[in-house]
């Protein structure tokens, strides 16, 4: 360690002795009797800069905030262009399954044809639906019972309406 060096820590170990040195320079006295070297005449004051150091309030280092918001916003942009994306493709996915189930299929309002899928989907659900109302009603009626239940109504006389109704439930 040069001379100079060692006349400055010195003079600074004096300074802080009266009370003069500023908080730079008490750091600068803590590095430096924190290190191995330190020359043997000096040594002594090594233990109490040391506690002096531990005491320090050191301050917390600064977050650089442009680098996080930047990451926040670059991430952000990619959710919003992903959902995107998949909302776009879902659309598309929607319009080709309704061209392949109902393609061709139109409807007629206020005397104009209307062939566009996805305006007229509405009116091709509810035709199904009830498709599939009367298929249900159908299915759960029999035509054997709808006959029979024709054959008791045609009947004007209430005693034989009721004798053939209990032949036809045995």
């Amino acid at each position: 360690m040069n001379e100079r060096k060692i006349k400055d820590i010195e003079r600074l170990i004096e300074k802080f002795f009266d009370g003069d040195t500023t908080l730079k320079e008490e750091e600068r006295l803590y590095r430096f009797f924190a290190r191995r070297d330190v020359p043997e005449h000096l040594a002594g004051y090594r233990d109490m800069f040391a506690g002096f150091d531990s005491m320090m309030v050191k301050q917390p280092r600064r977050v650089r905030l442009r680098p996080v918001i930047m990451r926040v916003a670059a991430a952000a942009a990619v959710v919003l262009i992903v959902v995107s994306a998949v909302l776009a493709y879902a659309d598309y996915r929607e319009d080709r399954y309704l061209a392949r189930l109902y393609g061709g299929s139109y409807v007629i309002e206020n005397g104009h044809r209307i062939d566009d899928l996805s305006e007229i989907k509405g009116d091709i659900e509810d035709a199904l639906d009830n498709a599939d109302r009367i298929e249900k009603h159908i299915s759960s009626s029999s035509v054997a019972e709808s006959a029979e239940q024709d054959v008791l109504n045609s009947i004007d006389d209430p005693a034989e309406r009721s004798r053939i109704s209990e032949m036809l439930n045995e």
